[in-house]
């Protein structure tokens, strides 16, 4: 497994998409918060602390995205025939990813929540002892969606269409379920990762989960999407 992982950390190191991943997160996250501190005065409220922090919550869809890639890349170029000539043993390969794109995910977490505090801090007086739970809800929600998008990866095994679905999932088909499951939507992936990163203990909106429940929700959901990649994976030809 060490072998693995390391074989996935230097996959990452030679090709781009992770430094490109980077930077598009680091320039939205920067233009959001500047945006935030040049419209805004000072934050009156636990609750204006908590949507500032909340902006760093944009490191879960890079995360995924990230996810998806590094399982999904190696479907569509092809590579992932070599890598399990070298590891016949798919599932050990499935988790070794995960594994790895979980921590990325942590790393472009640390990267977006550094940011929105060195800038949020001094320009709003960002608190960020009523901020705390969203920053550690973005680390878990980071990896979490890291872990799920080598899920998506390994059940479509292109990272195109992967992606496609996962933003078409996210921006039109949660949100037109929502209109038929009311209550029922706050069990549906989207608004579990928004409940993992909402700052609040107990739920307070009927369409989210309380933080901590949202966590363990997020959590389920790369368990499930890696078991359902693993499953499809291992019965499919490369």
């Amino acid at each position: 497994m060490n072998r693995l992982l390391r074989a996935e950390l230097v996959k990452l190191r030679t090709v781009r998409s992770l430094l490109w991943v980077t930077l598009a997160m680091v320039a939205l996250v920067g233009i959001s918060v500047i945006s935030v501190v040049a419209s805004a005065g000072s934050i009156e409220s636990a609750a204006d602390d908590r949507s500032v922090a909340r902006i760093s919550a944009i490191a879960v869809v890079f995360a995924l995205m990230l996810g998806i890639i590094v399982m999904g890349a190696e479907g569509t170029y092809g590579t992932i025939t070599q890598t399990f000539l070298v590891a016949p043993l798919r599932e050990r390969v499935l988790a070794a990813k995960a594994i790895v794109a979980a921590v990325v995910g942590v790393a472009l977490a640390v990267v977006a929540e550094a940011l929105t505090v060195v800038v949020a801090r001094p320009g709003v007086s960002l608190n960020l002892h009523n901020s705390r739970y969203v920053l550690i809800g973005v680390f878990i929600a980071s990896a979490a969606a890291g872990a799920l998008g080598v899920g998506l990866g390994a059940i479509y095994h292109r990272q195109g269409p992967a992606i496609i679905t996962a933003f078409v999932w996210l921006l039109i088909v949660e949100n037109v379920l929502s209109i038929g499951l009311r209550n029922g939507v706050k069990y549906l992936p989207a608004h579990v990762f928004a409940a993992s990163v909402a700052g609040t203990r107990g739920s307070t909106e009927s369409d989210l989960l309380g933080a901590w429940p949202g966590a363990a929700g997020a959590v389920l959901y790369a368990v499930g999407f890696l078991a359902l990649g693993a499953a499809l994976l291992s019965r499919r030809d490369v």
